[in-house]
Protein backbone atom coordinates (compact mmCIF):
# COMPACT_ATOMS: atom_id res chain seq x y z
CA UNK A 1 0.00 0.00 0.00
CA UNK A 2 2.82 2.38 0.87
CA UNK A 3 4.55 1.51 -2.42
CA UNK A 4 1.36 2.23 -4.39
CA UNK A 5 0.92 5.57 -2.62
CA UNK A 6 4.56 6.42 -3.28
CA UNK A 7 4.15 5.46 -6.98
CA UNK A 8 1.02 7.61 -7.36
CA UNK A 9 2.77 10.53 -5.64
CA UNK A 10 5.80 10.10 -7.91
CA UNK A 11 3.61 10.05 -11.04
CA UNK A 12 1.70 13.13 -9.87
CA UNK A 13 4.90 15.07 -9.18
CA UNK A 14 6.38 13.94 -12.52
CA UNK A 15 3.29 15.09 -14.39
CA UNK A 16 3.21 18.38 -12.52
CA UNK A 17 6.88 19.13 -13.18
CA UNK A 18 6.95 17.98 -16.81
CA UNK A 19 3.32 18.71 -17.63
CA UNK A 20 4.10 21.74 -19.76
CA UNK A 21 1.72 22.33 -22.61
CA UNK A 22 2.89 21.11 -26.02
CA UNK A 23 2.32 23.27 -29.07
CA UNK A 24 2.10 21.76 -32.55
CA UNK A 25 4.63 23.25 -34.97
CA UNK A 26 4.91 22.70 -38.70
CA UNK A 27 8.08 21.05 -39.96
CA UNK A 28 8.05 21.94 -43.62
CA UNK A 29 5.36 23.18 -45.93
CA UNK A 30 3.22 21.33 -48.43
CA UNK A 31 1.71 22.79 -51.60
CA UNK A 32 0.51 21.42 -54.92
CA UNK A 33 0.82 22.57 -58.51
CA UNK A 34 -0.80 20.95 -61.55
CA UNK A 35 1.99 20.21 -64.02
CA UNK A 36 1.49 18.93 -67.60
CA UNK A 37 2.00 15.18 -67.79
CA UNK A 38 4.65 15.54 -70.51
CA UNK A 39 7.02 17.05 -67.91
CA UNK A 40 9.20 15.03 -65.52
CA UNK A 41 10.59 15.90 -62.12
CA UNK A 42 14.17 17.14 -62.00
CA UNK A 43 16.57 18.60 -59.44
CA UNK A 44 18.97 20.33 -61.81
CA UNK A 45 17.30 23.61 -62.76
CA UNK A 46 17.64 25.69 -59.59
CA UNK A 47 19.28 25.16 -56.19
CA UNK A 48 16.52 26.82 -54.14
CA UNK A 49 13.43 25.69 -56.06
CA UNK A 50 11.19 23.31 -54.11
CA UNK A 51 9.50 22.02 -57.26
CA UNK A 52 11.18 21.56 -60.65
CA UNK A 53 9.83 19.93 -63.82
CA UNK A 54 11.08 19.80 -67.39
CA UNK A 55 10.76 18.26 -70.80
CA UNK A 56 14.14 18.69 -72.47
CA UNK A 57 12.98 17.69 -75.95
CA UNK A 58 10.19 20.30 -75.88
CA UNK A 59 12.45 22.76 -74.04
CA UNK A 60 9.78 23.21 -71.37
CA UNK A 61 10.83 24.18 -67.85
CA UNK A 62 8.95 25.05 -64.65
CA UNK A 63 10.27 25.84 -61.17
CA UNK A 64 8.64 27.07 -57.96
CA UNK A 65 10.50 29.01 -55.29
CA UNK A 66 8.64 29.43 -52.01
CA UNK A 67 9.20 32.10 -49.38
CA UNK A 68 7.44 31.91 -46.00
CA UNK A 69 6.11 35.36 -45.07
CA UNK A 70 7.40 35.11 -41.49
CA UNK A 71 10.91 34.30 -42.74
CA UNK A 72 10.82 37.28 -45.11
CA UNK A 73 9.66 39.52 -42.25
CA UNK A 74 12.54 38.25 -40.06
CA UNK A 75 14.91 39.29 -42.85
CA UNK A 76 13.37 42.78 -42.91
CA UNK A 77 11.48 42.22 -46.16
CA UNK A 78 7.83 43.21 -46.03
CA UNK A 79 5.70 42.80 -49.14
CA UNK A 80 2.16 44.12 -49.27
CA UNK A 81 1.00 42.11 -52.28
CA UNK A 82 1.96 39.56 -54.92
CA UNK A 83 2.69 42.49 -57.26
CA UNK A 84 5.01 44.06 -54.71
CA UNK A 85 6.75 40.71 -54.17
CA UNK A 86 7.48 40.06 -57.85
CA UNK A 87 7.99 43.56 -59.31
CA UNK A 88 11.73 43.90 -58.60
CA UNK A 89 12.38 40.42 -60.03
CA UNK A 90 10.59 41.34 -63.25
CA UNK A 91 12.50 44.62 -63.48
CA UNK A 92 15.93 43.09 -62.81
CA UNK A 93 15.87 39.59 -64.32
CA UNK A 94 18.01 39.45 -67.49
CA UNK A 95 17.96 43.26 -67.64
CA UNK A 96 21.41 43.26 -69.30
CA UNK A 97 20.35 40.89 -72.10
CA UNK A 98 19.87 42.07 -75.65
CA UNK A 99 16.35 42.75 -76.83
CA UNK A 100 14.87 42.21 -73.37
CA UNK A 101 11.21 43.11 -72.94
CA UNK A 102 8.69 42.66 -70.15
CA UNK A 103 4.94 43.01 -70.25
CA UNK A 104 3.02 45.07 -67.73
CA UNK A 105 2.30 43.29 -64.46
CA UNK A 106 -1.23 41.88 -64.23
CA UNK A 107 -2.77 41.24 -60.80
CA UNK A 108 -5.75 38.93 -60.24
CA UNK A 109 -7.22 36.44 -57.77
CA UNK A 110 -7.58 32.71 -58.21
CA UNK A 111 -9.66 31.24 -55.40
CA UNK A 112 -8.16 32.43 -52.10
CA UNK A 113 -4.80 33.25 -53.71
CA UNK A 114 -3.61 36.61 -55.00
CA UNK A 115 -1.49 36.46 -58.16
CA UNK A 116 0.66 38.86 -60.17
CA UNK A 117 2.04 37.91 -63.56
CA UNK A 118 4.18 39.18 -66.42
CA UNK A 119 6.02 37.76 -69.40
CA UNK A 120 9.70 38.42 -70.01
CA UNK A 121 11.58 37.78 -73.26
CA UNK A 122 15.24 38.19 -74.12
CA UNK A 123 17.85 37.00 -76.59
CA UNK A 124 21.06 35.12 -75.90
CA UNK A 125 23.03 34.48 -79.05
CA UNK A 126 20.67 32.97 -81.61
CA UNK A 127 18.10 31.86 -79.02
CA UNK A 128 15.06 33.86 -78.01
CA UNK A 129 13.92 33.02 -74.48
CA UNK A 130 10.41 33.50 -73.10
CA UNK A 131 9.44 33.28 -69.43
CA UNK A 132 6.10 33.56 -67.69
CA UNK A 133 6.73 34.90 -64.18
CA UNK A 134 3.95 34.46 -61.62
CA UNK A 135 3.84 35.44 -57.97
CA UNK A 136 1.27 33.68 -55.81
CA UNK A 137 0.40 35.02 -52.38
CA UNK A 138 -1.28 32.67 -49.94
CA UNK A 139 -2.04 33.26 -46.28
CA UNK A 140 1.46 32.19 -45.15
CA UNK A 141 3.69 32.23 -48.24
CA UNK A 142 4.78 33.97 -51.39
CA UNK A 143 5.60 31.70 -54.33
CA UNK A 144 7.48 32.54 -57.50
CA UNK A 145 6.53 30.29 -60.43
CA UNK A 146 8.90 30.54 -63.40
CA UNK A 147 7.90 28.82 -66.67
CA UNK A 148 10.15 29.20 -69.68
CA UNK A 149 11.11 27.95 -73.09
CA UNK A 150 12.95 29.05 -76.23
CA UNK A 151 12.16 29.99 -79.79
CA UNK A 152 9.37 28.08 -81.53
CA UNK A 153 8.44 26.00 -78.47
CA UNK A 154 7.07 29.01 -76.61
CA UNK A 155 3.91 29.29 -78.70
CA UNK A 156 2.95 25.64 -78.14
CA UNK A 157 3.69 25.78 -74.38
CA UNK A 158 2.42 29.16 -73.21
CA UNK A 159 -1.24 28.11 -72.82
CA UNK A 160 -0.12 25.29 -70.49
CA UNK A 161 2.08 27.73 -68.56
CA UNK A 162 -0.74 30.21 -68.06
CA UNK A 163 -3.05 27.39 -66.95
CA UNK A 164 -0.61 25.75 -64.51
CA UNK A 165 0.36 29.06 -62.91
CA UNK A 166 -3.19 29.37 -61.54
CA UNK A 167 -3.27 25.92 -59.88
CA UNK A 168 -1.01 26.37 -56.83
CA UNK A 169 -2.68 25.36 -53.57
CA UNK A 170 -1.24 25.21 -50.08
Amino acid sequence: MFRQLLLVLFLFVSLFVSGQQLVTQNGGHCYTLDVPEYMVKTYELNDVATLQYQNASREAYVIVIEDPKDQLEDLGMHFISASDFISSFITDYKSESESRTATELTAFDEGPNHLAQAMISWNEGEDAFYMLVTAVETETHFYKILCWSVNEHWEELKADYYRLSRTLKD
